[in-house]
């Protein structure tokens, strides 16, 4: 393995962007799951219905990012996806009631789906054909490392509302993601030399 490729300006911006958006994701389901179970008091199917329209949220977003990506450039439409997504965690955060998690996180959804595209397009857009894989291969290890570190900072900083002990824990965990998403974003922002193609 050609351990220079992570040296890389697009893959390793693509490999943190994978990484975050994953951790994004894994937030959204996680507590959300326990969210409406467990202190709405939803069941099995009607959260299941609840986390639709964050679905539909997700494919609308990964749909506009391919089709505005060569026109705003990834830097810009990766900046905007971090941008929703953090303000959908914040509205998450701040919910008063199923209508308004639901509103949140579909928010969130529809920038994650935007960061995906781009994280894709970034890490693999700029790789020769014999690269192809490995850069694949980096790009999928860093989704599942996104889930497992998504999935273990939400856990702990949600512990209390998962025990069922205070729907406080809700909140902290929503507002990591937040605040993780808004810095991603002024990372993103971070300008490189003048050769970047990234724009």
């Amino acid at each position: 393995m050609d351990l220079g490729l992570l040296l890389r300006r697009p893959v390793a911006v693509g490999t943190l962007l994978v990484l975050v958006a994953t951790a994004l994701m894994i937030t959204v389901f996680f507590l959300g799951s326990f969210y409406f179970q467990r202190y709405r008091g939803h069941d099995a199917l009607q959260t299941g219905l609840l986390f639709l329209p964050v679905a539909l949220a997700t494919m609308a977003g990964s749909t506009v990012a391919g089709r505005v990506l060569a026109r705003l450039g990834p830097r810009l439409l990766g900046t905007a996806g971090l941008g929703v997504g953090a303000v959908g965690m914040w509205v998450a955060a701040t919910a008063g009631g199923s209508a308004a998690m639901v509103a949140g996180i579909g928010l969130a959804g529809a920038g994650t789906g935007v960061v995906f595209v781009v994280a894709s397009a970034t890490a693999l857009g700029q790789v020769g054909p014999q690269e192809a894989g490995l850069a694949s291969g980096i790009v999928s290890t860093f989704h599942e490392f996104g889930a497992a570190l998504g999935a273990a900072v939400v856990s702990s900083m949600a512990a209390t509302s998962l025990a069922g002990v205070s729907p406080a824990g809700f909140s902290r965990g929503f507002a990591t993601a937040a605040v993780v998403a808004a810095v991603t974003a002024l990372v993103l922002l971070v300008p490189s030399r003048a050769t970047d193609p990234e724009r």
